[in-house]
């Protein structure tokens, strides 16, 4: 089969995706809750709103992230209605991410035999609780800790504490979704060794150099000089990468 193909056949297994992730980004965007009183009780709607979703979740996020004393700033006049869209399409690929994953593992399903189909099938729930526990720790934990870290650098040399709201959005959700992906490393180890690419064996002969990677790419992801961010997301990878071998030769005695 040609590469364009290929090609046709994974973007029509995705196209569900697609259609799922530009609806609930376009619902974001347009609808809040608006209250109605029922027989005496309250209930919450859906209704098109100028406070729809996406701004009342932005909201949250500035008040549990943004460091005391820094200030969010609008650089230009496009910019809080560009960086609304884009929140709405953030918390679009965040919602739909497991049906990207269900699409994804499909896609792969008619190279592998039945018995790894069954395998593969069953991982979407794992897939999906990994990326979501590696966005939730980048969120309540590696954020917070690079903030503490790196804006007092600011006040120290008398400079006024700012983060323009694109730059704001780009960071906190480039830096979780990131975490996230990184996260699913002990599934992907296992994946490779399933689809024979990888032996399981090969993890363990390895790890030290896949420790020095994760210490590097920790370093460019938080940058501090002071290390402290560096191990804090470089320790889970070390244990993902550890459950990623036992893993691996698991699924080898199974298969």
């Amino acid at each position: 089969m040609t590469i364009l193909g290929e090609l046709k056949i994974f973007l029509s297994n995705i196209l569900y995706w697609i259609y799922s992730f530009v609806g609930f980004s376009c619902f974001f965007f347009v609808f809040g809750f608006k209250k109605l009183v029922i027989f005496g009780n309250n209930h919450y709607f859906p209704w098109p709103t100028e406070n729809p979703i996406s701004v009342m979740v932005f909201n949250r996020v500035r008040s549990d992230l943004l460091p005391a004393g820094v200030q969010l700033i609008v650089t230009n006049p496009m910019s809080a209605f560009v960086s609304q869209i884009l929140f709405s399409f953030v918390l679009g690929f965040l919602f739909t991410a497991p049906i990207f994953i269900y699409q994804l593992i499909k896609y792969l399903q008619p190279a592998l035999l039945p018995k790894e189909r069954k395998v593969v099938l069953w991982s979407v729930v794992p897939f999906s609780g990994l990326f979501f526990s590696g966005c939730l720790f980048s969120y309540f934990f590696l954020i917070p800790a690079t903030f503490d870290v790196l804006y007092p650098y600011a006040t120290k040399i008398g400079a006024a504490p700012f983060f323009s709201i694109d730059e704001f959005i780009y960071y906190i959700f480039g830096l979780m979704i990131s975490v996230g992906v990184m996260f699913l490393l002990p599934l992907f180890m296992a994946l490779l060794s399933l689809l024979r690419i990888i032996q399981a064996d090969f993890w363990w002969r390895n790890w030290r150099y896949a420790f020095l990677f994760f210490l590097i790419l920790s370093a460019i992801i938080t940058p501090d000089g002071t290390g402290v961010t560096m191990i804090l997301l470089f320790l889970p990878l070390a244990a993902l990468y550890f459950s990623g071998y036992l893993l691996s030769r698991k699924l080898d005695q199974l298969i």
